[in-house]
């Protein structure tokens, strides 16, 4: 266990623009044991050309049609041999010393290790600063998650984890039918799967923040497997635990993505409106500016949230 053998998987569609700066801070990593498997995910551009081009043992290169990222990533899990598995975006960056510090904290083959993250924008890595957590620290599984998700607005992506590969085997492989936010459904099942999480506070991820607005770049498939993946998500919460603050939690997030939804998507409200109630219902408020908090308060937050979105529909 001194030097475990580590798979990598990024999954690539049309990564030609920043790929080449991922690969760099892969290949700059003090920790050497690892393999590198990188899908190509029916890319048109010159994706292929810049993998191909790396002159690495260590690098594996795998081509799909189509799929998407969950599909990607369960070919990556498919074909690799490591004893611990770490996912990492195509456009993000790793400090040198991420693996090394990572493998230091391996406790046991039913711990996950989470690492410390941060933004950067503009394509500028000066502009990056760490992001804390309330999870930012050693936390059993269960107060692990109810930690993070009373942030209200966690970050529960893949990359956080180096997961030992009986985690996977027991937790399952991704879910292909889901798309927006299916890291919440993979990160639930890994996190009921294990008994701790170790916080490796030197292994730094450097999050790439290219993000548009959530209602104007993502469709109603979209959304509809966001939804998905957060009622998946709480159903597998609530088997490990289905007490009354866990249930209020669970209950909360759902009321976001109410939020998220309403007014565009009224088929996914009704469906998450009906999960809440039965959690016993949520008191968090919509957010926004001040002059939209007047009016929610005035005229109620649903009139206000048709009000914002015509006026974001024109704009």
């Amino acid at each position: 266990m001194n030097q475990p053998l580590i798979t990598i998987i990024t999954p690539c569609y049309n990564s030609q623009e920043y790929l080449r700066e991922t690969i760099n801070s892969v290949l700059k990593q003090t920790y050497r044991n690892f393999e590198w498997i990188l899908v190509n995910d029916g890319s048109s551009d010159k994706t292929e050309d810049i993998i191909l081009g790396i002159e690495d043992d260590r690098i594996k290169y795998l081509y799909q049609e189509n799929k998407g990222q969950c599909a990607a990533s369960n070919l990556g899990l498919s074909h690799s041999k490591g004893q611990f598995i770490k996912f990492l975006d195509s456009d993000d960056l790793l400090n040198a010393t991420h693996l090394e510090n990572l493998v230091k904290c391996i406790v046991d083959d039913e711990t996950l290790v989470s690492c410390a993250w941060g933004k950067f924008y503009n394509d500028d890595v000066d502009t990056f600063r760490l992001f804390p957590e309330k999870v930012s620290r050693n936390l059993n599984s269960l107060e692990w998650i109810k930690t993070s998700i009373s942030q209200r607005y966690d970050m529960m992506a893949a990359w956080i984890w180096l997961i030992p590969k009986p985690i996977i085997y027991k937790s399952g492989m991704w879910d292909e039918t889901l798309t927006l936010n299916n890291d919440f459904d993979f990160s639930i099942r890994l996190l009921i799967n294990s008994k701790n999480v170790v916080f490796c506070s030197n292994a730094i991820l450097m999050y790439r923040e290219l993000t548009q607005s959530l209602s104007k770049s993502a469709s109603y498939a979209a959304f509809c497997s966001a939804v998905k993946s957060n009622l998946i998500g709480v159903e597998n919460i609530l088997r490990l635990s289905s007490d009354l603050s866990t249930k209020q939690l669970c209950a909360d997030r759902l009321q976001d993505w109410v939020y998220q939804c309403y007014p565009k998507y009224i088929d996914l409200v009704l469906i998450l409106e009906t999960k809440i109630q039965s959690l016993g219902g949520s008191k968090i408020k919509i957010e926004g500016g001040n002059l939209f908090k007047l009016c929610a308060l005035i005229f109620g937050w649903k009139f206000a949230a048709r009000l914002r979105f015509l006026l974001n529909t024109k704009s």
